[in-house]
């Protein structure tokens, strides 16, 4: 750094004499041309890193990186597309989201300024990583956006019917649910698909025991029913399958212990045979359902099963969807043992934004 004596040129031998004694840039200038450069070489001293930290305003993110020199690499990258897509899915990828995509409001919207962006994945464990991601999307974003959802592997939105202003046009809303506190709606599905291979005793305690040729007696069910005629069964997989269809079931959830978690009732019940190579007396359906948000939350899952001939006991609430183990009765004359088919291996824990889609193949 070389002086620079700001007088006038009408200055006195004095007056340079006192500028020049007072000058103490040769001794300092050393260290502030020093200063200067010392955030831009390739290691920043660890007595000097923390300047740097706040001098770029990276403190609210510190407790995100290991060191410093990680903070100060990313987070300097971070304030160049802050107010972005980029800056937000940035943000997002210190926290195990290596894939986010952002996704603007309907601009025809009177809040067009919301978002709503797409996880990539569904987090093992929602607390505190999306307390975390609710907090970083908010540092990243535009000042006028707001982020309303985030959601991976089940995603259902609002139904846009049109821009008038009938109703709003919005009937219904996107699927989510908020963290308590939060003010972001999270939307997350996880699919497990499995097969269950129903044995003699289940198909004689379910009443499906049937053999071609064999004579009825009467039973509730209608005698238009296919499959049969009055003498006597002529399609054992068409009549199987329309009983089995019949039927009251639900999905039962358990743990390692073999303890029941809860039961969902099905939102489908297939029947399935045309797409398998089935023996004439088999019958393959496929049961699907899906769990609710906050359904059993906490609680880890090991196996899943089919639940048939069971209710609500509350004789009010027949349609209620989800029913804890003492909510469940099962019809006179059977045992719960009898009427569970199969064990369908799970690894999972119920979450408060996860739905879980399971799919059971069961054939009989």
């Amino acid at each position: 750094m070389t002086a620079l004596h700001l007088l006038p040129n009408n200055a006195t031998a004095l007056e340079r004499a006192l500028s020049e004694s007072l000058d103490r840039t040769p001794y300092f200038g050393p260290y502030i041309d020093t200063i200067a450069g010392l955030k831009y070489g390739p290691v920043i001293q660890a007595s000097f890193s923390p300047w740097v930290i706040a001098e770029y305003g990276l403190g609210p993110i510190s407790e995100y990186f290991l060191d410093d020199g990680m903070l100060i690499a990313a987070g300097i990258r971070w304030q160049r597309v802050r107010g972005t897509p980029l800056g937000v899915a940035m943000a997002l990828s210190w926290i195990g989201y290596p894939a986010p995509f952002v996704e603007d409001q309907n601009d025809g919207r009177r809040k067009w300024n919301r978002y709503q962006v797409g996880m990539g994945s569904v987090p093992v464990s929602e607390l505190p990583v999306l307390r975390d991601a609710e907090y970083l999307v908010g540092l990243s974003d535009p000042a006028r956006s707001v982020f309303i959802r985030g959601w991976h592997g089940y995603d259902v939105r609002t139904l846009e019917w049109g821009d008038g202003m009938w109703g709003d046009s919005l009937w219904g809303d996107d699927s989510g649910i908020r963290l308590n506190g939060g003010s972001v709606k999270w939307s997350h599905g996880e699919d497990l698909v499995g097969g269950v291979v129903a044995d003699g005793a289940h198909r004689a305690g379910l009443g499906v025991d049937f053999a071609l040729g064999d004579e009825l007696e009467w039973g509730d069910f209608p005698w238009d029913a296919p499959g049969i005629s009055w003498e006597g069964i002529t399609d054992v997989a068409a009549f199987k399958a329309f009983l089995l269809r019949r039927m009251p079931l639900y999905v039962g959830f358990y743990d390692a212990g073999g303890a029941a978690i809860g039961y969902r009732r099905p939102i489908a019940v297939r029947d399935m045979t045309a797409f398998h190579d089935a023996a004439p007396d088999r019958v393959f359906l496929e049961v699907e359902a899906r769990t609710d948000f906050a359904d059993a939350e906490g609680v880890a899952c090991a196996s899943v099963a089919l639940v048939f001939r069971a209710g609500n006991a509350d004789a009010d609430k027949p349609g209620k969807l989800w029913l804890a183990p003492n909510e469940i009765e099962f019809e006179d004359g059977v045992e719960a043992a009898d009427m569970t088919i199969g064990a369908v291996a799970a690894d999972f824990t119920f979450r408060r934004t996860v739905r879980q889609h399971v799919t059971i193949t069961m054939e009989i």
